[in-house]
């Protein structure tokens, strides 16, 4: 036990080093900082590469359990809109398959298009592509167990559009779902755009509004919407999903159900699943137990 706790203590510290800065050699340091420390021991099952679509990233990888699945949990990517990988790597973003298949959930962790080639709606659209998979491959299996989207960075913005944008997402939702989780991600477009979210949303700001997540918000009855974000995340990142809460608290009359993950920054949350640093593990953990036991 103080081993484990000299080595979150060690994690922390030098994540504060970091800061708050977040680019290619923060999210690379913070990637080397885990990779030593993760479980990536096999589950039950790997099934690589199933195609979802024509396109070369229409690719997804699904973990399942040892025994019954207690829910599927669709997990989304980040990686600025112009990059990232459900498994580049063999570690990231496997990490995450392998932590939910032994926690007892199935987990599908799709590719998707990325600008410039693909700008908006395609990461909604390969979204709901996924969903049409995901409900087909359920229905064979008999699997009637809760669904769950899960995205990041620009994986929540992506779950988000799928959630509230009927435009973006081009056909009424593939499946219903029971429960979202969206960490640090990008909900509302506004100039000036970094880069990344620029390739994405478009050169014309006039534009932005109507393809911001945030915009078409509205009630969504009784379907819990959990909402994540990093302390050391950058505040134009963070201030994305304060917003949000706000945005949801209006159209529902309630607060969302939020996490402030201390000490953590825009990548560890999702990379120190499987590592000794369980606090955002449990907490997600405690959130996909309550949609299980609804």
């Amino acid at each position: 036990m103080k081993a484990s706790q000299d080595t979150v203590a060690d994690i922390e510290r030098q994540l504060a080093v970091f800061g708050t800065n977040f680019d290619g050699d923060v999210l690379a340091a913070t990637r080397a900082l885990y990779r030593p420390l993760l479980d990536l021991s096999p589950v039950g099952e790997e099934q690589k590469d199933q195609v979802y679509g024509p396109h070369e990233r229409h690719r997804l990888d699904v973990y399942r359990p040892v025994g019954q699945s207690r829910a599927t949990v669709v997990y989304v990517h980040g990686g600025g809109f112009v990059a990232g990988d459900k498994n580049g790597d063999g570690v990231y973003y496997r990490n995450i398959g392998c932590w939910l298949a032994r926690q007892g959930f199935t987990a599908v962790l799709p590719n998707y298009r990325l600008a410039p080639s693909h700008g908006w709606p395609a990461g909604t659209q390969d979204l709901q592509s996924v969903l049409q998979w995901v409900h087909q491959d359920r229905q064979a299996s008999g699997d009637a167990t809760p669904l769950v989207l899960w995205g990041q960075s620009a994986g929540a913005s992506h779950v988000a559009s799928w959630l509230f944008d009927d435009v973006a997402r081009g056909a009424p939702p593939a499946v219903a779902v029971d429960g979202v989780l969206l960490m640090s991600g990008l909900y509302r477009a506004e100039a000036p755009l970094p880069a990344g979210p620029k390739a994405y949303f478009g050169d014309d700001p006039s534009l932005y509004p109507q393809r911001s997540p945030i915009t078409h918000v509205r009630t969504l009855g009784a379907l819990p919407v959990w909402l994540a974000v990093a302390e050391l995340d950058p505040a134009w990142i963070a201030e994305h999903t304060y917003l949000l809460a706000a945005a949801l608290t209006r159209a529902n009359g309630k607060s969302p159900p939020f996490l402030f993950s201390r000490a953590h920054n825009h990548v560890s949350t999702v990379q120190s699943l499987g590592s000794p640093q369980q606090d955002v593990g449990n907490e997600v953990l405690r959130f996909l137990s309550s949609i299980v036991e609804r």
